[in-house]
Formats: C-alpha cells, structure tokens, sequence
C-alpha cells in the first residue's frame, strides 16, 4: 500500500474525528464496542477521539469502517452517499425489474 499513514495524504483529522463519531453514534456503539467489533487494541477508537494518535494507518481506518458497517472510504470523506434504512428496505421489497423502473425514473428528475 502506497500510503501506510494518512498524513502523507494531506488527510484532515478532525473531519475523520467528527466522521467517526457520527457514525459510532449513528450505529449506537462506544470507543470499546467498536474497537472489539473492528478487531483493534481496546483503547485504539479512543485515542483517535481523543487526539493521541495524529494520523491513522491505512488498514485502521478500514478496519474501523468494516467495524461500522460502512463503505469503504466513508471515514475519509469520500464513500458513497448514506442511504436512509427506510429507502433500503422497501428497495429491497422490490424485484429486480421495479428497481430498473424506479432507477429510470429518478435519473429522469435529476434531469429536471
């Protein structure tokens, strides 16, 4: 992997904190639940909140995500947009053919 730590990647930490955070709230999970879920040391999600650690490794941050059950990328800002619970399951009430129509359908008001 090209970049072992974030810092050569002109990464923002206090974005990743505040991600982080909103996520861990989002999923109702606290610093030792999602380092256990996420397989790191016990104190590995509270010394990124607290500061300790300036710039993550790479496979940290993948881990924490996985631990998350986010995309890959979310914790950097850049993961695909979050789509609600409710979207999600009646999507997947759909068969395949609804979906297509329904994806047709939204792509033509975002034309609009």
């Amino acid at each position: 992997m090209p970049y072992e730590h974030l810092e050569k990647t002109g990464f923002d930490m206090e974005s990743f904190r505040n991600r982080l955070s909103h996520h861990m709230t989002e999923a109702g999970m606290n610093a030792a639940q999602l380092s256990r879920r996420a397989g790191l040391n016990a104190r590995a999600v509270t010394d990124i909140q607290q500061g300790r650690i300036k710039s993550p490794r790479v496979q940290t941050v993948m881990a924490l995500e996985v631990g998350l059950g986010l995309s890959p990328g979310t914790l950097l800002g850049f993961g695909p947009a979050k789509v609600s619970a409710e979207l999600q399951a009646l999507l997947h009430e759909l068969d395949e053919a609804t979906q297509q129509q329904l994806l047709v359908t939204l792509r033509s008001l975002r034309k609009a």
